[in-house]
């Protein structure tokens, strides 16, 4: 019979013994293998050798009768053969159900209701474990049930709660997902801000005093476009206090930001200096980091989380225990009832379904002025924008993608801009890197390139493709989540699943050799851009700010009260 990766097995162990069920399910149980090491670690340890000895229930389902063997009657407490489908109605509640390798035999719609229905029998978690890139499989001795019929990505777990692990295995790897049944409601009160029309003219005129907690200065999407928020904010007549936590005399503004450090007010902080003291002179005070919600969870002025995704919110922990300190502190912030802004229909999903929280969607804007197209583009060159140090943007996807097209196509040169240099080896295409350009050189190669590549797992938004489109440049992404607020496949861009790279190969190449597709998504991907110009955006943006600090009804409440709702 097919084995699944050994290297994912002890991950997947310890989990199970640090959760310390009393009773476990272990569906597509195969040889026995998992039953016969989970026998090992929860019951030698405590002595106890023989099986009449065994506390920890522990039973088995497999689809497949064929595969019966003495491990199974040895094992395991009771073994059900048969479709799991078909069996679990007929199953109790266990602490920890196993799912390992067997997600990828099913059709999508068929997995996401195995899910759903595993979850509902587990007290503790159900715990998941596929391979990155299932290998082509039909039929095994007989056993249709081993047919891959789907592959899986984080994106196929948003609707859950969960933690990820990635454990790469030569050029595939094992997908380890931790599900935890969802305990979250929404909350009583609504955290979403709603704008009634008739407020909006006068609201959005009465100037306000706006503090930024700036958490860091790297380039970044989520920043870059906070502080082009703040450009326009400025010019319309609202005062900027930032605060940052650095060395005294060093400005909060970051070097690639065109905001003019004379147009606001910068206050230092000190490292363990507290921050709420110094915001009692703001109207609203925005947070651009989760952690800095619990930090100003007792502000004496409105607080409002401008959430742009990161990847501990994707469940990208890489600790998959469900009491982890990143799960934690996780919890602790977003459920500090300050209303939080995100910019895409995907993480107010999220932030739901793990948090009970409902925010206000305010997707982000392109400055298309900035942003433009040019009078002519160079022949055949495909870019690439963004820090190779980031797993979740797959440039390790991006190259693959680049020499499989290479080998149908010859004819063309990679351009990559990037936060820091890339150590790039073996590959067949001409490349050239641009480290740190500055953004006016940025927009140029946008503007320039024939195709525009990105290849992200997952993002909250995704603004560099948006940037492409505003510059007239056809775009080939992944289908990576929060693209989709602005992307629409076949119309304004090219999308395919996360990771896979004949499409992606399939798709540059077309649009290489394909000028009449090109111009369709460039004009398509340019009227797009124009419908989340940068003022638009910013003006919603601006709309929420100005309901937040006047609302009546935002909570009060206390550290104590905010522990009481972590416990729940």
């Amino acid at each position: 019979m097919p084995m699944s990766f050994i290297q994912a097995t002890p991950f997947i162990i310890e989990q199970v013994v640090h959760l310390k069920p009393d009773s476990i399910l272990d569906v597509g149980i195969g040889f026995g293998k998992y039953g016969l090491l989970l026998r090992e670690v929860l019951e030698l340890p405590y002595e106890r050798y023989a099986q009449s000895q065994w506390k920890v229930k522990i039973d088995g389902v497999e689809a497949f009768e064929g595969y019966r063997n003495p491990v199974h009657e040895f094992v395991y407490n009771r073994v059900f053969y048969g479709k799991i489908e078909e069996i679990l109605p007929s199953l109790g509640q266990y602490d920890v159900i196993l799912l390992i390798d067997v997600l990828e035999h099913f059709e999508k719609e068929e997995g996401r209701k195995l899910l759903r229905d595993l979850l509902l029998h587990a007290r503790k978690s159900l715990l998941v474990a596929t391979p990155r890139f299932p290998a082509p499989q039909g039929a095994y001795l007989g056993n249709a049930f081993e047919t891959h019929r789907s592959r899986w990505h984080i994106l196929d777990f948003v609707d859950f709660d969960f933690s990820y692990l990635h454990i790469p295995i030569g050029n595939n790897g094992a997908e380890v997902f931790h599900l935890f049944p969802t305990q979250s409601a929404p909350r009583e009160q609504d955290d979403a801000v709603c704008i009634p029309e008739a407020q909006k003219k006068e609201d959005s005129s009465s100037p306000l005093t706006i503090g930024a907690y700036i958490p860091h200065k790297h380039l970044t999407g989520g920043m870059k476009m906070f502080f082009e928020y703040l450009r326009i904010l400025k010019r319309r007549g609202h005062k900027i206090v930032l605060f940052w936590r650095g060395e005294r005399g060093e400005s909060a503004i970051p070097e690639w930001s065109l905001l003019d450090k004379g147009e606001v007010q910068e206050i230092p902080i000190f490292p363990h200096e507290p921050i709420l003291p110094f915001v009692k002179e703001c109207n609203v005070v925005i947070a651009l980091w989760f952690q800095q919600m619990e930090e100003l969870a007792e502000s004496p002025v409105p607080v409002v989380l401008f959430e742009q995704g990161s990847e501990f919110l994707f469940g990208d922990c890489q600790d998959l225990r469900p009491d982890s300190p990143v799960r934690q502190l996780l919890k602790r912030n977003y459920t500090t009832p300050w209303p939080i802004i995100t910019v895409s229909p995907l993480l107010d999903t999220i932030l739901r379904i793990r948090y009970g929280r409902k925010t206000t969607v305010v997707p982000n804007g392109v400055d298309t002025n900035f942003y433009h197209p040019g009078k002519e583009k160079r022949e055949n060159v495909v870019l690439l924008v963004g820090n190779p140090q980031l797993r979740f943007k797959g440039f390790d996807i991006a190259l693959q993608v680049l020499e499989k097209a290479w080998r149908i196509y010859p004819h063309f040169e990679v351009h990559w801009a990037c936060q820091v240099s890339p150590r790039v080896y073996g590959i067949s295409f001409p490349l050239k890197i641009f480290s740190n350009p500055p953004q006016e050189d940025l927009a140029k190669h946008y503007r320039e390139a024939t195709v525009f590549l990105f290849t992200s797992w997952y993002e909250g938004f995704g603004l560099p493709p948006f940037e492409a489109m505003a510059s007239g440049t056809a775009v080939v992404a992944t289908d990576c989540g929060g693209i989709r607020t602005y992307a629409k496949e076949g119309y304004n861009a090219l999308l395919a699943e996360p990771g896979d790279v004949d499409s992606l190969a399939y798709a540059l190449v077309f649009l290489l050799q394909n000028e009449e597709a090109r111009k369709t998504l460039e004009q398509r991907g340019r009227a797009t851009a124009l419908e989340f110009s940068l003022e638009k955006q910013a003006l919603k943006f601006e709309m929420v700010l100005q309901s937040v600090a006047r609302s009546t009804s935002l909570p009060s409440f206390s550290r104590t009260a905010m522990q009481r709702e972590i416990l729940k």
